[in-house]
């Protein structure tokens, strides 16, 4: 086979693989009722900083704190903890939904959902959070590759008269779910309200089924905390371990001599 009759076969079967890759219809992943799911990525890093939401600032093509073996780059308002109750609610009511399917739902629905009031500051608070889930701009690398790049969510519409929304899930997001992704326990989470530093780190332990030991400016880098001071952070974490400790999520922890946190995960009957 001559050079070029090698080059004009290879793109015949890169063309085919792509016409197949086009034609396939992927699915939302599942998960239970009790539960949330969010991609590893998300509860493994800073994305959704632990931080009150009024600190959030803009952010321009800035590096995000994540854990080895992926890369995270960001541009747009940071997101926080609030943010990550919609998306999850969003992905919630999504679950198990082909590609090209609108996801449609009630402003009251997904605030009950997220255990939120439903009077009209908060149907216009979500619509904000919505928004900014859009104007977000999140880019993905493993090994070097490209896994993920776009918004959170598309695109989306409001009907503001009588509360009705409609988002679009991407294929990207779907396929960033099917690498991999976390169940949270949805009511522990609740229990952790206005904790954003107990509720990032409680996504992150639910991501791990035996949490590793990292040190204490570890977490505070990649929780995404705004606490400058370690010694400050450090009060803050233990204060966030026992909240989390009470809830049921983890038996034990502790803090060695070389500031490293062992957390001791419960274990859940199958």
């Amino acid at each position: 086979m001559t050079t070029n009759a090698a080059a004009k076969a290879l793109d015949n079967l890169r063309s085919t693989m792509e016409k197949r890759e086009s034609a396939k219809v992927y699915q939302l992943a599942l998960w239970a009722d009790p539960q949330r799911g969010v991609p590893n990525e998300f509860a493994r890093s800073a994305l959704f900083a632990a931080i009150q939401p009024n600190k959030a600032r803009y952010l321009e093509r800035q590096p995000i704190a994540s854990q080895k073996g992926f890369i995270i780059t960001f541009t747009g308002k940071q997101l926080t903890q609030s943010d990550l109750d919609v998306f999850e609610g969003i992905m919630h009511i999504a679950r198990g939904t082909h590609e090209g399917n609108k996801v449609r739902f009630k402003a009251g629905t997904l605030l009950k959902l997220i255990d939120r009031d439903t009077g009209k500051s908060q149907y216009q608070w979500l619509l904000t959070v919505l928004q900014r889930l859009t104007a977000t701009s999140v880019a993905i690398e493993r090994e070097g590759q490209k896994v993920f790049w776009g918004s959170m969510l598309p695109e989306g519409a409001a009907k503001l008269d009588n509360g009705e929304f409609v988002v679009e899930i991407s294929r990207q997001m779907i396929l960033l779910f099917m690498r991999g992704f976390t169940t949270i326990e949805w009511k522990q989470r609740r229990k952790l309200s206005r904790k954003p530093l107990a509720q990032h780190l409680h996504a992150w332990i639910c991501s791990h089924e035996a949490p590793y030991p990292v040190t204490v400016s570890w977490l505070r880098e990649h929780t995404g905390s705004d606490t400058k001071e370690l010694f400050a952070f450090r009060q803050n974490l233990k204060a966030a371990l026992n909240a989390i400790k009470a809830i049921g999520a983890i038996t034990a922890w502790q803090i060695d001599e070389a500031d490293k946190v062992h957390i001791a995960k419960t274990r859940h009957s199958s």
